[in-house]
Parts: structure tokens; C-alpha cells; sequence
């Protein structure tokens, strides 16, 4: 079975460590638990709250903001490629938008148009009431 003298154990070399059971299952348990938070924190979903009201509530998933913002960013000439980052602050969150911009883009109507087309598509359309805005990251040029 498993030769377990503990003292000895703490002066093992790293290859001596290895031909020894008790690393090996130490590091196999290790790996097993590590792909069980990864499974479990993938499978979990993070739904935010849009609005409530006395006949329910509304949520909407990450991925239906992302699309937002993809869509919002692809009516604009010259800004691609957007990730989108969510920031929760209690029940209420904030938009991280990195995107990549043309090289004569101007850069402050750019962050305007995108940040009026968001904002009025979550606020106004949508009707949230927990969205406290958008910052913008640039993240690169093209040409």
C-alpha cells in the first residue's frame, strides 16, 4: 500500500517526489478539482437584472450585451473588433468596450456616437434601470 514516513518526506528531490504515490495522487486530486471549478464556474450562468416591477423580473445574459455592443459598433464606420467587459457594482454594472479603431477615426466623436447608440439601446429601448454607463479602451489601429 502506501509507505507513509512523513519526516522523510520534506527532503525528497523533485524526481524522488515524483516516484513516490502520495505526490502523485496529491497532484492528481489537485488537477480534479481545478476542472471542477472551471466546469462548474463555465456552466454557471450570470444572469443581470434589466428591471423588475410588481409582475416579475427581466434578465438579460452576457452574451445578448455582447452581441449589443457588436452590433452597436458595427453601424459605426470605423470601429471593429469590440470585446466587451462587464463591471457589476451590486446589482448595478458598467460596460468596458475595447475596440480598434481606423488611424483617421476621430476618436472623440467616435466614443460619442457609440456611447449615445449604447445608452440610448439599454436605457431607453431596453429600459434598464442598473446601467451606469460605458468606458471605452482603444485598442489598437488599422488602416
Amino acid at each position: 500500500m502506501l509507505d507513509l514516513h512523513w519526516d522523510s518526506y520534506h527532503r525528497l528531490s523533485f524526481t524522488e517526489a515524483l516516484q513516490k504515490p502520495i505526490y502523485l495522487y496529491a497532484f492528481l486530486l489537485l488537477l480534479i478539482l481545478l476542472l471542477f471549478f472551471v466546469v462548474i464556474r463555465k456552466l454557471r450562468k450570470e444572469l443581470i437584472e434589466v428591471f423588475s416591477d410588481e409582475e416579475g423580473h427581466v434578465q438579460i445574459t452576457p452574451n445578448a450585451l455582447h452581441e449589443i455592443v457588436k452590433q452597436s459598433c458595427d453601424e459605426l464606420t470605423g470601429v471593429n473588433c469590440p470585446d466587451t467587459e462587464i463591471k457589476r457594482n451590486g446589482k448595478c454594472f458598467r460596460l468596458n468596450i475595447k475596440i480598434r479603431v481606423k488611424k483617421n477615426c476621430n476618436i472623440k466623436e467616435t466614443r460619442q456616437n457609440l456611447q449615445k447608440r449604447i445608452e440610448s439601446i439599454m436605457v431607453e429601448n431596453l429600459s434598464f434601470t442598473n446601467f451606469q454607463g460605458l468606458d471605452i479602451t482603444i485598442k489598437g489601429f488599422e488602416d
